[in-house]
């Protein structure tokens, strides 16, 4: 998600000025889940977490999606200690992790019903700083996320067995700007591009192997002066990138060189609805879906043989009040989205059959006590 962490830093800078204090970037390398050893054993199912970013809730509601049908998890929604800002789940489906802007990332165990567990022994994977988005690589090996507070970019390495992160011992790498509220990882985990809003898309080479990350180029600016980059993805094949642009209310592409340089393709920017704030592409690669979160809709795309971009019949389709980030289930059979206006908090799509990338809704959810102010989704893979 991405959109609504970053509005939350307004809140949390005010925090800041009132003498809240960070300290020192640490990670926790206790085992185990709350009561005992080792991490989840994986859900087998497709499954749906959502982060309520209400501070009166701090909960991640969790669903089963089968055919269509939304079920709570048993004990959904679930507690956590702190706000949350991001959320994000490894390839292996086994855990999940939760970022919160005052300054710290849990880790949850997942069991093979989807119910979720506190790893850790209950206390912090990480401490010190403000996750405003966050990713897990294609290996689940590293975990790379921004900080909303400093305007950095860390690499903390995944304890599989536990959820534990180690510190590579090396500084965040330090940004263009702090108003990061995205990034999007390459299949080939060589490279990692960060959305900073009215300064643009920062590229930073990733070493899958090692896990080192270094800025790379020059930052990317926005089509027009002013205009905000909120949100970015890859395409599955590694080929293209997508970037969401305020103003222009389009989403940008880009051809993805192999050292990283982005260019422009022709016929790009394609035009969304109002305020497009999230950007999700199709593993098949054959689509791209962007949220509008001033539109309260989705914007669908099928894509062409050179990238660029075609509006479905029916395009955009309408949604809950103010969308913000968007998930396919395991079974790439349907996408979610949460609204962070409610009306409602969770909605499924189901992708249709007549009019390939259209959408069909199919259900809807609350995700706890309304208002739940739901601002990011994990699935499982």
């Amino acid at each position: 998600m991405r959109f609504a962490g970053w509005c939350l830093l307004a809140g949390l800078l005010a925090l800041a000025g009132c003498g809240q204090f960070f300290p020192p970037v640490t990670s926790t390398n206790g085992g185990g889940g709350s009561g005992g050893g080792g991490g989840g054993t994986g859900a087998t199912g497709a499954y749906l977490y959502v982060a309520n970013s209400n501070p009166n809730l701090n909960t991640i509601a969790g669903f089963s999606l089968t055919n269509g049908k939304l079920t709570n998890i048993s004990g959904s929604p679930f507690a956590v200690p702190l706000t949350p800002s991001c959320i994000a789940m490894t390839p292996n489906d086994s855990l999940l992790y939760m970022g919160s802007l005052s300054g710290a990332i849990y880790v949850y165990t997942v069991g093979s019903n989807g119910a979720i567990s506190l790893g850790n022994g209950g206390t912090p994977v990480f401490t010190g700083d403000s996750p405003v988005t966050m990713e897990i690589d294609s290996t689940g090996q590293w975990i790379v996320w921004v900080s909303g507070f400093s305007g950095e970019a860390y690499v903390f390495g995944i304890n599989s067995s536990t959820g534990a992160l180690t510190n590579l011992n090396v500084p965040g790498v330090a940004l263009a700007s702090s108003a990061a509220s995205s990034l999007a990882i390459t299949p080939n985990d060589a490279y990692v591009y960060v959305a900073l809003g009215t300064d643009g898309v920062e590229t930073l080479s990733f070493n899958g192997t090692t896990g080192a990350l270094a800025p790379v180029n020059s930052v990317l600016p926005p089509k027009q002066n002013l205009d905000a980059d909120l949100a970015v993805a890859v395409s599955p094949n590694g080929k293209y990138l997508y970037v969401t642009e305020t103003g222009i209310n389009a989403v940008r592409v880009f051809s993805i060189a192999s050292n990283g340089t982005l260019s422009e393709i022709s016929g790009s920017p394609f035009k969304t609805g109002l305020g497009p704030a999230a950007v999700l592409a199709d593993p098949t690669g054959s689509y791209v879906y962007v949220a509008n979160r001033t539109g309260n809709s989705i914007s669908a795309f099928s894509v062409g043989t050179t990238g660029g971009l075609t509006a479905i019949a029916g395009s955009p389709f309408s949604t809950g009040t103010t969308p913000v980030a968007m998930a396919e289930d395991k079974t790439k059979g349907y996408l979610a989205v949460v609204n962070e206006g409610g009306s409602p908090d969770l909605q499924v799509f189901q992708f249709s059959t007549t009019t390939p990338g259209a959408l069909t809704p199919v259900a809807t959810s609350s995700t706890g006590t309304d208002p739940t102010q739901a601002i990011g989704i994990a699935a499982t893979q």
